[in-house]
């Protein structure tokens, strides 16, 4: 939203949107046909490419519907414009998959990543292009290039702990344990919508949202610095639990060796902090 030149379009985001509906394959076309709107509005020439997490994470952890993604990526093809994929909370087995977009079935032109590629111990990013996107730099007679020799680019240490992290998230094929655990943690967490100020409870993978409301049918924000807010992380903590708190959302991304009494042990904790937040 800071960057000049660049325009917003909805996310398909079930529980609050513009045209109320809660059927995700329904919004998933409104969706679509929003972004169709804007790229005949300001012109598939003016647009350089259209940047999307695959799920949207400190926004919400918004799921699109399994349609999205496929008819998003096949609009942008018929106006020839780019999809960059913000891999970096996705990426490296999040989702349940090895990236983010593949989850889909979609294959980006660009992606963006970091986090994940080696865990965090290192700083360290990259930019993953295709063939289409690298053919623009690498013909002989234009002149053009990419310029990558920075100081800090290639850091010979980041790159061997990101070398060894892909080799423990491949060789112990964490993308397949957060698909089996993640479908069991987001199934666990469906029962916390048996307290009044659970709105919706949403995710995939090892990646979920509670989204706290004062209203079920108002939708109405339940936000810091609200005493059931504070109650509920308080209490987590002393459970041995730590809860992001993101505007009216607990955040939750679980590490991608969980397992499933990790999954209970965490519903325990919820449960009991939810408890106390209902009794203030």
């Amino acid at each position: 939203p800071l960057l000049p030149g660049c325009h917003l379009t909805e996310t398909p985001y079930t529980y609050r949107n513009p045209w109320n509906e809660s059927n995700s394959e329904k919004l998933s076309k409104l969706c679509l046909n929003e972004l169709s709107d804007l790229i005949q509005k300001v012109g598939a020439g003016n647009i350089a490419a259209l940047i999307a997490e695959p799920v949207q994470g400190a926004g919400g952890v918004i799921v699109p519907d399994a349609s999205y993604w496929p008819g998003m990526r096949k609009l942008l093809d018929e106006h020839g414009i780019l999809l960059i994929s913000d891999e970096i909370v996705t990426g490296f087995g999040r989702i349940g998959a090895l990236c983010g977009a593949r989850a889909w079935g979609v294959a980006p032109d660009i992606m963006a990543m970091a986090k994940g590629i080696n865990s965090g111990y290192v700083p360290l990013g990259a930019t993953l292009v295709n063939e289409r996107v690298a053919s623009a730099w690498e013909q002989p007679n234009v002149p053009a290039a990419m310029m990558h020799g920075y100081t800090y680019s290639g850091h010979a240490l980041a790159c061997a702990s990101a070398n060894a992290n892909l080799d423990i998230v491949t060789r112990e094929n964490l993308p397949g344990n957060a698909h089996h655990v993640g479908t069991y943690f987001q199934e666990s967490l469906q029962q916390l919508m048996k307290f009044s100020h659970v709105g919706e409870v949403r995710g995939k993978g090892l990646m979920a949202a509670v989204e706290l409301v004062t209203d079920r049918v108002t939708k109405e924000m339940l936000l810091p610095p609200s005493p059931y807010i504070q109650t509920l992380v308080g209490t987590a903590r002393l459970e041995g639990g730590m809860i992001r708190v993101q505007g009216n959302r607990l955040i939750l991304s679980p590490p991608l060796v969980f397992t499933h009494a990790h999954v209970d042990e965490t519903l325990r904790i919820l449960n009991i902090a939810f408890s106390a937040a209902e009794n203030i």
